[in-house]
């Protein structure tokens, strides 16, 4: 990838200490300290020099600086008021690069799609660990202005997003996810790679949002309630789930879909859940 400019090379540690930060346990800090990482990070994204960007979690700029010397402007979110701080200071000379001290969680993507005249982001993150699961609801609420999104989660949820039927990992994030995107996992990254280290590896995936679903729903929110109450009771048989959901219907559905209910939710794939979610909707 050919760089604009050649980013600056920022001791981390130091320069949290300069501007007296510590990393809050409480909101998943981990700071990236290793450029290569970032490099393979940005190279991921497939930028080009339209692209709009928004990084979520900033946090001193690892991935920031590499981003805005290939991106048309990148839209920085970061909720620490220090790590603004020190974004402001240390970045104020990016003439393409808006920094927002905002909680992600409550950011109206497509608004800011309409705000900034794009209308489809590269979203890039280093996702803080205690804000995954929301930040993934998110990513699938306004996946529409979504062209990709490329980032850093722990290593045990990047394996439930890509797990496969039968296994240990397969659950909820399993099925969800894969309705709406198409999911690569691209590389590890080891806990030396951060300060302060982590006690878990992360993983770097491409979540690409599917023009369609790659099955057909008659209700999609009855099969997330279905998938939900199988997997909270994994090691029950098919056959309760179905029964809370279509009570007195169980020999139906089993014949319309042909599917063994003494079976364990775990068993199934996306295809058959939608299957029986489909049948419990008929007859509903």
């Amino acid at each position: 990838m050919k760089y604009r400019a050649d980013p600056s090379h920022p001791n981390v540690p130091s320069t949290l200490r300069h501007y007296g930060i510590r990393p809050i346990k409480m909101r998943g800090q981990h700071f990236l300290i290793n450029d290569a990482i970032s490099h393979r990070i940005v190279n991921a994204a497939s930028l080009s020099e339209d692209s709009v960007v928004l990084e979520i979690g900033a946090g001193t700029g690892a991935l920031t600086r590499f981003l805005t010397a290939v991106a048309e402007h990148v839209i920085a979110i970061e909720i620490d008021k220090k790590l603004v701080h020190l974004l402001n200071c240390e970045y104020e000379s990016y003439e393409n690069l808006t920094i927002a001290n905002q909680n992600v969680l409550d950011l109206d993507m497509t608004a800011l799609a309409a705000t900034h005249q794009t209308e489809i982001f590269t979203v890039v993150s280093n996702l803080p660990y205690n804000i995954t699961g929301p930040v993934l609801d998110l990513l699938i609420t306004h996946r529409k202005v979504i062209k990709q999104a490329i980032i850093m989660v722990q290593n045990e949820v990047g394996t439930r997003l890509v797990a496969t039927p039968g296994t240990k990992a397969y659950g909820i994030l399993s099925i969800v996810m894969p309705y709406y995107f198409q999911i690569e996992s691209l590389f590890r990254v080891a806990g030396g790679n951060f300060i302060p280290r982590p006690e878990v590896e992360s993983v770097v995936l491409r979540l690409t949002p599917l023009a369609e679903p790659p099955v057909v729903l008659k209700d999609p929110s009855g099969l997330f309630r279905f998938v939900k109450d199988t997997f909270q009771q994994r090691r029950k048989m098919l056959h309760h789930a179905v029964n809370r959901h279509a009570p007195g219907a169980v020999e139906q559905i089993a014949r319309q879909t042909g599917i063994d209910l003494r079976r364990r939710g775990e068993t199934l794939t996306l295809a058959e859940f939608a299957e029986l979610a489909n049948a419990i909707y008929d007859v509903q």
